[in-house]
């Protein structure tokens, strides 16, 4: 079976990261949109898509789970364009809409709608609450295992 030639992971990476930068003025951005604009430029005629359907899915997959990484990475604080008394906030948010769907849909911060807002509110809420419990656990089991010794 003649061995096919792959680009590397690191082609693949950089291909997405080229969309992102691209897209980036874009109100909305969605790893899937990435994805496709990816496999679509890796190959235009669509030949893999036609010819086999599960191989298409398989690598379009692996682009979202990159632009996915990607675009994450991408949304934290940078400390020179924040300003001082919203430094901590990201550049893009999920929307409220997209928690509903299978992956999240980002948007500028400047265009969220209260519903954004209130979602992300939450959101964060819940996630600083579930590491403090974490904390408070790993705390009680450490204090536990002192007390066995």
């Amino acid at each position: 079976m003649p061995r096919s030639r792959q680009p590397p992971p690191d082609q693949l990476r950089d291909l997405v990261a080229r969309i992102i930068d691209i897209r980036q003025g874009q109100p909305r951005i969605s790893p899937t949109w990435i994805a496709t604009e990816a496999i679509r430029e890796l190959d235009p005629a669509a030949r893999v898509e036609r010819r086999d359907p599960l191989i298409w899915l398989g690598c379009h997959l692996q682009l979202r789970q990159i632009a996915r990484q990607l675009l994450a990475s991408r949304f934290e604080v940078d400390d020179e364009q924040q300003p001082e008394l919203f430094k901590d906030l990201q550049r893009r948010y999920p929307t409220a809409r997209s928690a509903r769907a299978e992956e999240p849909e980002y948007i500028l911060r400047d265009l969220m709608t209260d519903e954004d807002i209130d979602y992300n509110v939450a959101r964060l809420r819940a996630e600083g609450e579930a590491k403090l419990k974490h904390a408070d656990a790993l705390r009680a089991w450490g204090r536990s295992r002192g007390a066995a010794a």
